[in-house]
Order: structure tokens, then C-alpha cells, then sequence
């Protein structure tokens, strides 16, 4: 099983683009998944965007992002 961020669209909400950087940045979905406390099936739906992760994955993904800026 590979372990990649399928590719987001400029266009896409905020919080998709978020997610996306946070999983190129961790290394991918199982990583993401694991650093969040989620299922990977759960960040690949949000990926995806299929649904709309909580506020708190969010704010966990920008905080990781600054951190690492």
C-alpha cells in the first residue's frame, strides 16, 4: 500500500488545502492519520473532499504547519 496526499485543486476550501500540506509534510495519509488520532479512512475522505474535517484537525494542521515553517 502506498502512502501518498492525493493532489488538491487550487480551488479547494481552506481546510482540504490545510490537510494536504500537513500530509506532503508528515509524509502521507497514514502518518497524517496517526498524527491526528483519526482513521486514515477519515483524512482520505477529507482529501477527497468528502466531508469536512472538525474544527480541531484544522487548527491541529496549521499549528504543525507553523511549527515547521
Amino acid at each position: 500500500m502506498q502512502d501518498t496526499c492525493p493532489s488538491t485543486h487550487k480551488n479547494s476550501h481552506i481546510y482540504i488545502r490545510c490537510l494536504h500540506d500537513a500530509c506532503k509534510l508528515l509524509g502521507g495519509e497514514h502518518k497524517l492519520a496517526s498524527y491526528l488520532g483519526v482513521d486514515v479512512q477519515d483524512v482520505e475522505a477529507w482529501l477527497m473532499g468528502r466531508g469536512q474535517p472538525p474544527d480541531w484537525v484544522f487548527l491541529k494542521c496549521t499549528d504543525l504547519l507553523q511549527q515547521r515553517a
